[in-house]
C-alpha cells in the first residue's frame, strides 16, 4: 500500500544520502517513495532555494551532492516555546549589529523562524522586549575573518598594532589563542613574541593583520577562564591587590544589586553605609570605576589606590579653581 509523506520527509533523507555521499537523483528518490519526479525536484528546488541548501548536481555520477561538505539539513524538533525564544535573541542580537558575527547568526535565526506556526503572533510578541546598549568600537570584517582562522587553525599572525597605553604603533608576531566580547568591544588573547608574554590586544586597534603559514602548539597548561579571573574587567596589570570601599547609605542601594567580582564581599554597616571587598589585579581600572561616584565612596584600602584618588581629586579640583 502506497503511503504519503510530508515533504520534510522525503527532504531528509535526500539530505542523508548525499552526506553519504551516494549521490541520489530524482528518479531513485522518487522510486523509494512511490512518488512522480516532479515532486522530488520541487523537494530540491525547496532545499536548495527556500533553505539555502548548497546542492549541486553532478552529470558524472548523476546526482546530487552538497558543494559545502559539511553542511546538513537542518531537522530539529524544537517547542514553540524554544522557537519564542529565537525572536528575545535577535532582539538581543542588534545590539551587535556592527560586529562580526550578527550577519550570520541573524540570517540563521531568521531561516529557524520560517518553522514557527502561522497562528503564533510574532510580531506582537517581539514588540515585548526591547535591549539597549553602549556604543562599541566598529570591527572590519576581514581583520575579524582573518584573525578568526588563525585561532581556529593555531597559525601565527603578523600586524602593526596601535597601543594607547604608549601610543606607539609596534610590528608584532602573535600566536593567537581565543576571541572575547567584554561589554560589546572585540578583543583576543595571544603570546605577543615582541614583549615575550601572553596579552590581549583589541581588535579595533590592529592597523594591519597577516596571515602566516607557521603553526604554533596552544599550551596545554593555559586556562582562559583563569586568566581573566583575578581582572575587575579586562586589564592584567602588576599583582592583586586586597581593595575596600566603604559606598554612602545612597549609592550602597544600587551596589547590592550587582555581582561586580566573583570575590567581592559586602558587608553592611551599622550607619547604611555598605563596605565592599574584593581581590583584584589592574587598579587603573578600579580607580575610573571608584571616580564615577564622586563623594558617594571612599577607598579604605589599598594605600597607593587611596592615594591616587586623592592625587586626582587634587588635579580636578585645580583644574575648577577650587
Amino acid at each position: 500500500m502506497k503511503t504519503s509523506h510530508p515533504p520534510i520527509v522525503r527532504m531528509i533523507v535526500i539530505d542523508r544520502q548525499i552526506r553519504q555521499n551516494r549521490y541520489p537523483n530524482c528518479t531513485s528518490i522518487a522510486r523509494e517513495f512511490e512518488v512522480n519526479t516532479k515532486t522530488i525536484q520541487r523537494d530540491i528546488d525547496c532545499m536548495r532555494y527556500e533553505m539555502d541548501a548548497p546542492i549541486a548536481f553532478d552529470p558524472r555520477k548523476n546526482g546530487y551532492y552538497y558543494t559545502e561538505k559539511d553542511y546538513f539539513l537542518p531537522a530539529v524538533h524544537i517547542k514553540e516555546s524554544e522557537l519564542l525564544s529565537f525572536l528575545v535573541t535577535e532582539k538581543i542580537l542588534k545590539q551587535y549589529q556592527n560586529t562580526p558575527y550578527y550577519a550570520h547568526v541573524k540570517n540563521a535565526v531568521e531561516k529557524i523562524l520560517q518553522f514557527l506556526p502561522g497562528e503564533i503572533p510574532l510580531q506582537e510578541v517581539s514588540q515585548l522586549y526591547d535591549f539597549q546598549t553602549a556604543p562599541t568600537s566598529p570591527i572590519e570584517q576581514h581583520k575579524y575573518d582573518l584573525l578568526e582562522k588563525a585561532v581556529r587553525n593555531h597559525l601565527q599572525i603578523k600586524m602593526k598594532y596601535h597601543s594607547l597605553h604608549s601610543n606607539e604603533i609596534k610590528s608584532r608576531l602573535v600566536d593567537p589563542y581565543y576571541i572575547l566580547n567584554k561589554s560589546g568591544f572585540w578583543y583576543f588573547v595571544g603570546k605577543c613574541y615582541l614583549r615575550s608574554e601572553i596579552l590581549i590586544f583589541a581588535l579595533n586597534r590592529i592597523l594591519q593583520i597577516d596571515l602566516t603559514d607557521d603553526e604554533f602548539d596552544f599550551p596545554e597548561d593555559f586556562d582562559k577562564e583563569k586568566y581573566l579571573a583575578d581582572s575587575f574587567q579586562i586589564i592584567r596589570e602588576g599583582t592583586k591587590q586586597h581593595v575596600c570601599l566603604k559606598f554612602s547609605p545612597y549609592q550602597a542601594r544600587w551596589i547590592r544589586e550587582r555581582q561586580w567580582h566573583r570575590t567581592q564581599k559586602l558587608t553592611d554597616l551599622p550607619d547604611g553605609s555598605l563596605r565592599f571587598e574584593m581581590d583584584v589585579t589592574g587598579l587603573s581600572e578600579i580607580k575610573r570605576w571608584v571616580l564615577q561616584y564622586g563623594a558617594e565612596v571612599e577607598v579604605l584600602a589599598p594605600e597607593i589606590l587611596r592615594t591616587e584618588i586623592k592625587q586626582e581629586i587634587e588635579k580636578m579640583g585645580r583644574k575648577y579653581n577650587l
